[in-house]
């Protein structure tokens, strides 16, 4: 290949002889050069992203442990109140009579394989490790927890029973007055004989309220022998209860009533002397003295 320059300013040429072979090699070399720019530069701008990324990826581990510890700390916590409930727990079954749960199945020990979920996931052995132990430990904290509720649950349910026993427990006194005759054997004041006196005879003004000692439905009403105008209430768990001699009843048979609602009226019907009460308290149909069944009596038994 031959080129030719020019001067302006002599008029001269000059003839310049160039192989083409020299040509061709200098391209290659000016593509060369400018691919290893445009390499350089891309691996510079590649590795500035891969800077930044790693600086971000050691940011986001370095939070990921704060937030491991932290909820760990939060773990400790909670087995530390766990464990005052299950003390608590104790205290209440022990207080209402319910056998204790074994410490054994508290523990809520787990066996087999324990699988590792965070296996497949692209994460440090470190990461991964503390990771199974919280879901583990988590997984321990909610078994306990049923477990606590299940316990709550039964304690309840027992409370209100017992609540539902001391409500239809008799132990209040039916009317304010004066004991007069106690439980036991004495002298019949109309035959002069000894004779069993089944219940408790409380002297009061006519039409002086008679209350129920306890929750209960009315079991009878009506005239009995020898006890004139009476009624009757059955409590429940085998306890009854009988008021004898009324002057007027309120309830009827199938009322359902509380304790200390009005229930009749101090009478002198059937064989009395006098007026007042004849109170009798019976558990599982067997009489029993009455006084045991008054917990707030302040009058005394002549």
């Amino acid at each position: 290949m031959d080129i030719i320059l020019i001067s302006p300013k002599e008029n001269r040429r000059f003839n310049l002889h160039v192989r083409s072979g020299f040509l061709v090699a200098g391209g290659i070399f000016l593509v060369l050069l400018l691919t290893f720019f445009v390499y350089n530069v891309t691996v510079f701008a590649s590795h500035k992203v891969d800077q930044n990324r790693l600086t971000q990826l050691h940011t986001e581990n370095r939070i990921v442990r704060q937030e491991i510890e932290r909820i760990e700390q939060e773990f400790q916590e909670l087995t530390i109140f766990i464990d005052s409930l299950q003390m608590y727990d104790k205290q209440l079954r022990a207080y209402v009579s319910l056998e204790p749960i074994d410490d054994d199945l508290r523990a809520m020990g787990v066996g087999g394989e324990v699988l590792n979920f965070y296996d497949e996931i692209d994460l440090s052995t470190e990461v991964k490790d503390n990771l199974t132990s919280l879901s583990t430990a988590l997984d321990n904290l909610l078994a306990r927890s049923r477990l606590q509720k299940e316990s709550f649950n039964e304690l309840i349910a027992s409370l209100e029973e017992k609540r539902y026993l001391r409500d239809r427990t008799p132990s209040i006194i039916p009317v304010q007055g004066w004991f007069m005759s106690g439980f036991g054997y004495r002298l019949d004041p109309f035959t002069g004989r000894v004779k069993m006196h089944e219940g408790l005879d409380i002297a009061a003004p006519l039409g002086t309220p008679i209350v129920a000692p306890a929750h209960g439905r009315v079991s009878f009403v009506g005239d009995r022998q020898g006890f004139g105008l009476t009624i009757e209430i059955d409590h429940g768990y085998g306890f009854s209860t009988r008021f004898a001699h009324c002057q007027r009843i309120k309830a009827q048979v199938g009322d359902n009533v509380k304790r200390g609602e009005v229930i009749a009226y101090v009478g002198n019907t059937g064989k009395s002397t006098g007026p007042h009460l004849h109170y009798e308290v019976h558990v599982s149909k067997v009489p029993v003295n009455p006084i045991n069944y008054i917990l707030t009596s302040k009058t005394i038994i002549d």
